[in-house]
């Protein structure tokens, strides 16, 4: 016999004939990961509040509804209502996110790199609108990776010791592993665990944090001392399209709202407060440590970004984008406008939530989405 449980909100609900929507989030990064223990939970709670109860997410996490892979699927189908995308998992679905994702940003600003993503798909990119519609989906609460470090199994300082490990690296860092001398994996970030338990894997090009919420740690124990560059926008509210235009403008404004919440709240809280942390819990713990790149690896991170122009644009074309060279320039233009923010604002999310709001989602026009 089940117990139904109704929340206040949705009793409220009920007593003026309406009813709550409880749409399906469904989140393949373990249970113990900050979107699913803090990003989400917060920004369903601020969608609930906002809408009076109207709107309330449900989360299951760990991948009991779809993996990396099979997110896309899901949600356009309608199997569940929201999920975390990664694009180039799904690279032919939506070449133009894609091809941004794609691209390795010099330095490490994840917050200039967030926000940027955010105005280049919502101002900048009607192809990423269009391609999003074409799969019954809204590309919400796009959100940057801390800059990427190179992390192995055995100490990796120099080109020669990269030369011909097997490295997992995805977009624009598959480039620079074959740039290494190593053989890039495009493997996702559950399928690499037992890769490097097995030896089927010698490196991983990813966040520091990971060394802690994937487990990586155990394996992967020497972390270059090099960032290697940051990528955005993963997408951690793929939303069903028909779910969204079917809700009033107010429902509409509060999950906008929830989005810039989400750029915000994750990147800042997971990839620049957390990816520190994680990184001082793993050295603590299995006895992780840092590595001095040599100067030939310093010389190759610091020259990728102008070497990698023209691949991009190739991938561009490849992929079917229209002109993939302005898409490149829009967004290396909005990161450039985006940096000195990061230096007024710091981490205060509440303060990056509300100028997201204010110079990306109030400019949308919700009806064109």
């Amino acid at each position: 016999m089940k117990t139904l449980t109704l929340t206040t909100g949705a009793l409220a609900l009920m007593a003026s004939g309406a009813l709550a929507q409880t749409p399906i989030y469904g989140s393949w990064p373990p249970a113990s990961d900050y979107l699913n223990t803090d990003t989400l939970p917060e920004a369903f709670a601020m969608i609930s509040e906002a809408t009076g109860g109207a709107l309330q997410w449900e989360l299951i996490a760990g991948g009991q509804l779809a993996d990396g892979r099979g997110t896309l699927a899901a949600v356009t189908d309608d199997l569940m209502q929201g999920g975390l995308q990664i694009p180039v998992y799904t690279p032919e679905a939506m070449p133009s996110l894609t091809l941004l994702y794609s691209i390795v940003v010099p330095g490490d600003d994840p917050m200039a790199v967030a926000a940027a993503a955010a105005e280049t798909v919502f101002l900048h990119c009607p192809s990423c609108l269009a391609e999003a519609r074409e799969n019954n989906a809204i590309l919400f609460g796009g959100f940057a990776s801390a800059s990427y470090r190179l992390m192995c199994t055995q100490p990796t300082a120099s080109l020669a010791d990269m030369a011909g490990r097997r490295i997992r690296a995805t977009g624009g860092y598959g480039e620079m592993a074959t740039l290494g001398g190593g053989t890039p994996m495009s493997v996702t970030l559950t399928e690499a665990v037992g890769l490097l338990q097995r030896g089927g894997l010698d490196c991983l090009m990813a966040t520091r944090e990971w060394l802690q919420t994937y487990g990586y740690g155990e394996y992967a124990r020497y972390v270059t001392d090099l960032p290697l560059g940051n990528a955005a926008p993963a997408i951690g509210l793929l939303m069903n399209r028909d779910l969204f235009t079917g809700l009033s403008a107010e429902e509409q404004a509060a999950v906008m709202r929830a989005s810039a919440f989400i750029t915000a709240k994750h990147t800042i809280g997971n990839y620049v407060l957390r990816d520190q942390e994680s990184f001082e819990n793993q050295q603590q713990v299995n006895g992780v440590e840092l590595v001095e790149p040599a100067d030939d690896l310093r010389a190759l991170v610091e020259g990728f970004a102008e070497h990698d122009r023209a691949r991009l644009i190739s991938v561009g074309e490849t992929l079917g984008v229209e002109d993939p060279e302005a898409l490149i320039e829009a967004y290396l233009a909005a990161v450039d406008r985006w940096r000195p923010v990061t230096a007024e604002l710091g981490t205060d999310v509440d303060a990056w939530t509300q100028r997201i709001w204010d110079e990306v989602f109030s400019q949308v026009d919700p009806s064109t989405l």
